[in-house]
């Protein structure tokens, strides 16, 4: 059974640690921040949350449509932290936060790193300073961030005359580390005004930027999914290619560096409404045909708005997907052996309600996933671990407590370690970033 462990420690940096609990050998350090088959059984007895302290003020979006249908914009009223991507380059963490400043509806993109695991944090610096704004960020829909040593790239979407508003990808590059940013190119080579999004940006081992999204070009204007690199740092881009002419309009992609530098996105295909893969074993010159990850053969003639979590490790891929089918509603984790070409029966995580999800790997099988549970009028997050490679899980533990809307989690890995990340909301109460450290 687990048990509850609170430690109370000083804040540093005005960043309060509030509690600590045990999970196994799973350990919840959660940092409260200022203004994403088989089945785990469910805990018999599950802990309470920790106990919190501080005075961080949570997250909360208030939304008005002004449209019925087609591409009629809705008046999204946001405050707070309303956009979170992390990224990480040897020890270092390096957050992209998009924040709405009340009664304003232009965002700021800032950059914070971390030097000790998460522990504290930098002052925000200013991302998009000099550079086309973007057009709001919001969870499911972040801007993106990749790092390779002191060079970081971070991607958003502008505006434009694609659906709801949006339009072109614009960047910014970092040369130190974050501590200074300028505005760079856009990837895409269509010209186009209209819906470039859902972004992924990851950096491989020889610092390569790779980075992939949805737009719609082509006779028959479907979205589909693009890839394009820079091999000095973003300040230019390849010609674009076409990964797979038409997909989901609006679930988010995930990309990772797996095995022997191979390259694999993560994608919702358009009929059935399952996850895909595509990969890359020559650093993006060619790519495969798509490959399902999870057959759950989802017949659903609309976008649910939720990607899935993946990482390469070890010689495996892993992934972390969702599904609506009927029946088998739920994120499930699969793997493969052969990079990406066949995949592992899914495994449950969670129970029925578990949704939005995230993957990381310390190695030597150890894999930490993240989920969000929607359910009874509100959204957890919960963590599980395994030291197996994924044959058997750890309980789902919450990370974030009851009476809060909390969503969409990342997890990276540390040294013997990982830390989850997510944004939360209080109905009327501007947006918060939190934190976990799992050991």
């Amino acid at each position: 059974m687990t048990r509850l462990r609170l430690i109370r420690k000083l804040p540093r940096f005005a960043q309060p640690t509030v509690g600590e609990f045990s999970l196994l050998t799973l350990a919840v350090f959660l940092t409260a921040c200022e203004p994403k088959p088989s089945i785990a059984p469910p805990a018999t007895s599950p802990p309470a949350p920790p106990e919190k302290t501080g005075d961080a003020v949570p997250h909360g979006a208030h939304q008005h449509s002004s449209g019925t249908s087609g591409k009629a914009k809705r008046e999204v009223i946001r405050s707070g932290i309303e956009s979170l991507d992390v990224s990480q380059s040897g020890p270092i963490l390096h957050l992209l936060l998009g924040r709405y400043d009340s009664g304003h509806q232009s965002t700021a993109l800032e950059h914070r790193s971390s030097h000790d695991g998460g522990g504290t944090w930098s002052a925000p610096v200013r991302v998009d300073s000099g550079a086309t704004a973007p057009h709001q960020p919001h969870r499911g829909q972040d801007a993106q961030l990749a790092a390779s040593g002191d060079r970081l790239v971070a991607v958003w979407t502008t505006s434009g005359t694609g659906f709801m508003g949006r339009g072109p990808m614009a960047t910014a590059i970092s040369d130190n580390g974050g501590k200074t940013w300028r505005p760079g190119p856009n990837p895409a080579d269509d010209g186009s005004q209209g819906d470039h999004s859902f972004a992924d940006l990851a950096a491989d081992a020889a610092g390569t930027f790779h980075l992939v999204w949805l737009d719609a070009r082509g006779t028959n204007k479907a979205k589909g999914l693009r890839y394009a690199s820079s091999r000095d740092g973003g300040q230019t881009w390849s010609r674009n290619l076409t990964l797979e002419a038409e997909t989901c309009e609006c679930c988010w992609n995930t990309l990772t560096i797996g095995p022997g530098g191979s390259l694999h996105a993560l994608f919702r295909d358009k009929n059935p409404r399952d996850m895909a893969l595509v990969s890359s074993l020559d650093g993006g010159a060619t790519w495969s045909s798509p490959v399902p990850v999870g057959r759950f053969n989802w017949d659903f003639q609309g976008c649910p708005h939720v990607g899935g979590g993946l990482l390469g490790t070890d010689g495996w891929v892993h992934a972390l997907v969702w599904t609506g089918a009927a029946g088998h509603s739920g994120a499930y984790h699969v793997h493969s052996a052969d990079r990406g070409r066949t995949w592992s029966a899914p495994q449950r995580l969670g129970d029925a309600d578990a949704r939005r999800g995230d993957l990381a790997s310390a190695g030597a099988g150890s894999l930490a996933a993240v989920w969000d549970r929607v359910a009874d009028g509100e959204s957890r997050v919960y963590a599980a671990t395994t030291s197996d490679g994924g044959k058997t899980w750890s309980e789902p533990v919450p990370l974030s407590s009851p009476g809060v809307n909390a969503a969409y989690p990342r997890v990276v890995a540390l040294t013997g370690s990982y830390r989850a990340f997510w944004t939360e909301s209080v109905p009327g109460q501007p947006s918060a970033w939190r934190t976990a450290k799992l050991n």
